[in-house]
């Protein structure tokens, strides 16, 4: 019982440290896309925080976060073989379905 309850604990620790890694941990075999933010106003959301969530298999947990350029531009990578599905910018979340390579838009509610 005790190795069990030892066993969760450091699953649940490599979980934490992990689920959110840096946009400098960007590996040569990723996927990406373009996404600007704006605002509802029409305005560019700059210097703005956003988090991935992607999903697709056992190695497709977690997500990184990158924040926004200036212009409201952010480069998005994740793991090849991933599906990018959902996005978080100032604690909302919005689904989407970005793909390597796209230009998206997204407009902050």
């Amino acid at each position: 019982m005790k190795l069990a309850g030892l066993l969760a604990m450091v699953m649940m620790v490599f979980v934490v440290t992990t689920a959110f890694t840096s946009v400098n941990n960007v590996q040569g075999d990723d996927q990406s896309c373009k996404v600007t933010v704006y605002y509802s106003n029409g305005s560019t959301a700059s210097n703005v925080k956003i988090q991935t969530e992607v999903s697709g298999g056992i190695s497709c947990c977690g997500g990184r976060e990158f924040t926004t350029d200036g212009d409201g531009v952010a480069i998005l990578y994740w793991v090849k073989g991933c599906n990018l599905k959902k996005v978080y910018v100032k604690g909302k979340g919005y689904s989407v379905d970005y793909k390597d390579g796209g230009s998206y838009k997204l407009t902050l509610e």
